[in-house]
């Protein structure tokens, strides 16, 4: 015998070490221990949780070693009285009935697997040698319930007893001992699920080996024939997929507790679905995105990649909160905290009129009109694209590029000269995931955190992305009903019982939706479109998105409460006209309350109201001309836009009264100082008449061509 060990050890490779196989399955769980997803390890795909001897219940010891090797203490890896045994039985049957594998050996298996063949036998035998010459019976026997397979997609004890029983294998009774002891000697002939009544054959005749070997007593034997052992139905879970493969590649494996809320999950992946469901195949919208945020920490709390996972035919596995989309008006909100930053003021007025910017670009409002001069809170919560396009000029592309770079834009890349002005209207691609960020940064008070997915993971360094004034004011905005009611109505879906900041965001051929919204406590956000890219029909970020935030945010609101926002120190209520935005005279005849920081509120007076005796002389009779269109302009009509919705603003200078407009000869229907007209190819020229000292004068005529 010593020398057959001796050969065995000089001439065969060194076995797998028992430390280091098997490896442990990945369970990613919430932030309660919920399970969420689990990654089987190693080329088996089998879940595995390796414990130690010390965690498995003693009945399961004396279980295996009554049904596999009632000889394992006395061996040295090979039971020969067994194998004798088992020879004689096989010859005389002619056919393999019998096996003498002992523990050992079916350890050895389990670490390599070779055919069972006469060779492979050898080759078991002696590596059952081997094993035994350098680990104990201990170590043997730990190595064996952690490694053999105990069921479909199992290995070993610990694994099998959660699965079946859905508790701990150093809890097993002796009748779910014996149950489980049965299994490796086949483990698909005996699943308790699929053979029930094979399993639980098994399972007796070694509760009465048990008793013949002495390992129990008659006492304990007739419990454990009469226990009612109950087997669970195989558990299935499969939640917030796209976010465990997400913690997966940046966690590794093993148990990953999660940041994830899965009340929040459900409640964010079923508006989600709701909301599609409603819009359906009449809008082209086949897919969203969801996402909530901690503010306090930064932790995601939903992850909602996509509507259906298993949707193979609407690209179901794409994730939806790390693809990179355009945002459309979403980003806007930051292009005002910079202009607010460089000493602008919620109440000051920017021009809402044609405009042509760098490179022939004509941006256009969402309704398809103009609105004059606008205060920048209603160019905001309105979400006007001609102001936004004005004050990116104004403040420059590169300035607003690296303010949203401050705010974890990573996604966006390229130079300045790249987007242009049109970065205002969000030509650029972010993801939800930095977006949601970004605007949780606002909620909290301008300070920009990382995301975070793991729940004990260390708190990752913080920086000051804006000023907690900007972004005070930027949310107050945000949460402005009034202001965004003439834009989305008074009983939009942002018109919510409590303190909440939204916007929304629509991409040019309504290929992408957004709406993003927060309160102190969390940040919520949502896409829909297509993967494909493909348009939806005519569906933006009010009517698409936004009812499924809506939803989110009143489950967000159940789950962990809302408080209204606070306001800093420095911002102070002061009332201002509505029509100018300066502090009223006398004689104003509204007002209206705005918010300031207290080192920069308005100043000056609105002169338009002052009594008469105050006003400055009038001054001498101006010449009158046409401000807009200037001479020899050339104006395209954009195909993609209806020509209904299509028209130019004319605008005079110096005329007091009434003012009329002839175009080609023809006297317009409209009159006052700007008036509208539908564009129509062709040459053209225009010119208006207006009262100067009680008398008719005419300006001069601008001509202008319209091409298609």
């Amino acid at each position: 015998m010593t020398g057959i060990l001796a050969l065995s050890l000089l001439l065969l490779p060194a076995l797998p070490a028992l430390a280091g196989a098997p490896k442990a399955s990945t369970e990613i769980t919430d932030r309660y221990g919920a399970p969420l997803r689990a990654y089987p390890s190693g080329a088996s795909f089998a879940d595995c949780a390796p414990v130690k001897l010390q965690q498995i219940s003693p009945w399961l010891v004396l279980a295996t070693v009554a049904a596999e090797d009632k000889r394992f203490f006395m061996h040295q890896g090979v039971d020969f009285r067994s194998v004798a045994r088992a020879a004689w039985q096989n010859s005389k049957e002619g056919r393999a009935v019998s096996g003498a594998s002992t523990i050992t050996q079916q350890l050895a298996r389990a670490l390599e697997p070779h055919p069972r063949t006469f060779t492979g036998k050898l080759y078991e035998m002696f590596s059952a040698f081997r094993l035994e010459a350098k680990h104990s019976k201990e170590e043997i026997l730990e190595g064996y319930f952690n490694g053999v397979s105990y069921g479909p997609l199992l290995t070993g004890a610990e694994a099998a007893s959660q699965d079946y029983f859905g508790l701990p294998a150093k809890d097993l009774s002796l009748a779910q001992a014996a149950l489980l002891a049965g299994l490796p000697k086949s483990p698909v002939n005996y699943n308790p699920r699929k053979n029930p009544r094979a399993a639980f054959d098994r399972q007796r005749l070694i509760l009465r080996r048990l008793l013949d070997l002495g390992l129990v007593g008659e006492e304990a034997y007739r419990l454990g024939l009469a226990e009612t052992v109950s087997v669970r139905e195989k558990e299935k879970y499969f939640e917030a997929p796209q976010f465990c493969d997400y913690a997966l590649k940046r966690s590794g494996a093993g148990k990953i507790k999660t940041t994830l809320d899965l009340r929040a999950q459900r409640a964010a992946a079923e508006a989600l679905k709701s909301r599609l469901a409603e819009l359906g195949a009449s809008h082209h919208i086949t897919n969203g995105a969801a996402l909530v945020i901690d503010n306090a920490t930064g932790g995601i709390l939903a992850w909602a990649g996509s509507n259906d996972f298993f949707d193979s035919v609407n690209s179901g596995q794409v994730d939806g909160v790390t693809a990179p989309r355009q945002p459309g008006s979403a980003l806007k909100p930051f292009l005002y905290a910079l202009v607010l930053s460089k000493g602008a003021k919620p109440s000051d007025l920017v021009e809402d009129a044609p405009l042509f910017a760098a490179g022939g670009h004509a941006p256009l409002n969402y309704d398809k009109t103009y609105h004059g001069m606008v205060r920048l809170r209603e160019a905001l919560a309105c979400s006007y694209n001609v102001p936004a396009v004005r004050l990116a000029e104004k403040t420059g592309v590169a300035a607003f590029l690296a303010k949203l770079r401050d705010f974890g834009f990573d996604s966006l890349d390229r130079p300045a000269e790249f987007y242009g002005q049109g970065l205002a209207l969000g030509n650029g691609e972010v993801t939800l995931l930095e977006l949601v960020n970004a605007y949780a940064a606002l909620a909290r008070g301008g300070v920009w955190l990382p995301a975070r997915f793991e729940l004990e993971s260390p708190a990752a360094p913080s920086r000051r992305a804006m000023g907690r004034s900007e972004a005070y004011l930027i949310t107050n905005i945000l949460s402005d009903n009034s202001a965004r009611a003439p834009a989305f109505g008074v009983n939009s879906a942002f018109n919510l019982p409590f303190d909440f900041a939204a916007k929304t965001g629509t991409t040019k051929d309504y290929r992408d939706n957004w709406a993003v919204g927060y309160t102190p406590e969390w940040t919520a956000g949502v896409w829909v479109g297509n993967f494909d890219g493909s348009s939806m029909r005519r569906v933006s970020g009010i009517s698409g998105a936004a009812p499924a935030l809506k939803e989110i945010a009143m489950e967000l609101k159940k789950l962990y409460g809302s408080t209204p926002f606070r306001r800093p120190p420095g911002i102070k209520t002061v009332k201002v006209c509505p029509v100018s935005g300066l502090p009223p005279s006398a004689f104003c005849p509204a007002t209206m309350d705005e918010v300031f920081s207290a080192g920069n509120l308005p100043s000056g007076q609105c002169a338009e109201h002052l009594p008469p005796a105050e006003r400055a002389p009038a001054p001498a009779a101006v010449k009158l001309s046409v401000k807009f269109p200037a001479n020899g302009d050339i104006f395209r009509l954009d195909p993609q836009t209806p020509r209904a919705a299509q028209a130019l603003i004319f605008k005079a200078a110096g005329p007091e009264g009434e003012v009329t407009w002839t175009v080609d000869g023809q006297e317009l229907a409209g009159q006052g100082e700007s008036v509208s007209w539908p564009l129509e190819p062709g040459r053209h020229s225009v010119f208006f008449t207006a009262l100067q000292a009680g008398k008719p004068v005419r300006s001069k005529p601008v001509h202008f061509t319209v091409i298609k």
